[in-house]
């Protein structure tokens, strides 16, 4: 008898990335292919279809390699770029990247208002959130006007698979159509952008069973059980073990993803004070629970950085770091103001090394990062741990910094955790692996 594997799929910005495991969450195999954005300047979209495809032949490539009998595939992602579709379910328009500045806010605050919108959408009145990025469809593409559905990108490719169509709570609290105050759909938003009653499907929690891969896809997915593994950052959390009471995750990848996890919800003065500073609060995915989200650009920045400097390669970035470290920061006077669509840099002369360039860098993030800590820890308590994930964490500066920052931390080891979290939770879906808090 063929062995069970499971499938993860993690819908990135920059790549798809799918592990296949064993049912003890063993990576069996693995394959990504580059996200089918089309970039032009700030602006980044993609045809849902595309994507789709892309999704669905990253996760046949790492079945193969891995054989055995799929028992279950499970997604994750990002949230805020979604999908209008018609009464077929057929996509009006293409997804928006979360990062592009294409939003409509104006009409948000005048028909909905800046406090209570923060107060029931949990998150800040910007052009990241998927109401702002419909409000300008709307406007560029008349049809989405009468738009029936709305899916985020994991649930579309689910969808695409033969899975029902429905929006699971964590990714569908980071839209603005959803009250996370009250766990609901937000009518009044939804009928911003012209949308019924319908607009959102079904809720669901990640790891519920809403479907099974139908005969129209690869062979090797076929009849495999589907389930939206939630967002991305939140099935990395859960993976990594930082999902518990009292923990903070801090996640460095291209955003630094800040996240505590608790049960019980925050006054509303709380939920909109938290979303003026982008601390979004959402709907876990693990049931009943909670979790307050905050991003910064910090990767994206470090990557500027070394761009601007030439430093390419992962050994490159760790000796510029090391070198870093070596730079007295109190005669250091470089300055970085960063957000997610520019770089600048004062009191830059001919002196100055990359090496200053990239200490001032570093600290002037650690110090935006702190003070969302600072923040989150103000209507949550103090964290009693501290687990940090990604690629940056390795580079010795930005260690150095986190240890000055929170004291004492640990590194999570964990191998494709947005990938291999959302194995985890095919799992749950199928039976294997039991929901554990």
């Amino acid at each position: 008898m063929s062995k069970q594997i499971l499938i993860g799929v993690d819908i990135g910005t920059s790549n798809i990335k799918a592990v296949a495991t064993d049912t003890s969450l063993k990576i069996l195999a693995e394959y990504s292919e580059v996200t089918p954005f089309t970039h032009e300047k700030n602006f980044s979209e993609i045809d849902a279809h595309k994507l789709a495809q892309t999704v669905i032949s990253v996760a046949s490539k790492a079945a193969q390699d891995a054989g055995g009998v799929v028992a279950a595939i499970a997604f994750t992602g990002f949230s805020e770029t979604g999908f209008l579709l018609d009464d077929a379910g057929n996509p009006l328009a293409p997804g928006l990247a979360w990062h592009d500045p294409r939003g409509l806010t104006e009409p948000i605050i005048k028909e909905l208002g800046d406090f209570e919108f923060r107060a029931r959408a949990g998150a800040p009145v910007n052009e990241i959130i998927s109401l702002s990025k419909t409000l300008w469809l709307n406007k560029e593409y008349p049809k989405t006007k009468s738009a029936k559905y709305f899916l985020s990108a994991p649930e579309w490719v689910a969808y695409c698979l033969g899975a029902e169509m429905v929006n699971e709570l964590s990714l569908v609290s980071r839209t603005g159509f959803f009250n996370v105050e009250a766990r609901t759909p937000w009518l009044e938003a939804i009928e911003l952008v012209g949308g019924g009653k319908d607009f959102l499907a079904k809720l669901v929690v990640a790891g519920e069973v809403i479907g099974r891969v139908n005969q129209s896809a690869p062979e090797n997915l076929r009849g495999a059980i589907i389930t939206i593994a939630g967002h991305d950052h939140f099935t990395a959390a859960f993976y990594s073990g930082a999902i518990n009471e009292g923990t903070l995750f801090d996640s460095m990848g291209t955003a630094e993803a800040l996240l505590r996890t608790f049960k019980t919800s925050l006054p509303r003065e709380a939920i909109a004070e938290l979303a003026a500073a982008n601390v979004g609060l959402s709907c876990s995915v693990i049931p009943d629970h909670y979790t307050l989200l905050g991003a910064l650009p910090t990767g994206l920045t470090l990557e500027r950085v070394c761009a601007l400097l030439g430093v390419k390669t992962r050994a490159e970035k760790i000796a510029l770091g090391e070198a870093a470290l070596r730079v007295d920061s109190s005669t250091n006077t470089l300055q970085i103001v960063n957000n997610y669509h520019g770089l600048s840099v004062t009191n830059l002369d001919e002196g100055a090394s990359p090496a200053a360039l990239f200490r001032a860098a570093t600290e002037h993030l650690v110090r935006d990062s702190e003070q969302m800590v600072s923040l989150i820890e103000k209507f949550t308590g103090k964290s009693k741990e501290v687990i940090i994930a990604g690629g940056w964490i390795k580079n010795p500066m930005i260690a150095s910094q986190k240890s000055k920052q929170f004291g004492e931390y640990k590194v999570s080891d964990a191998q494709e955790a947005g990938a291999t979290g959302a194995a985890q939770f095919a799992g749950i879906a199928a039976g294997i692996i039991n929901l554990s808090i």
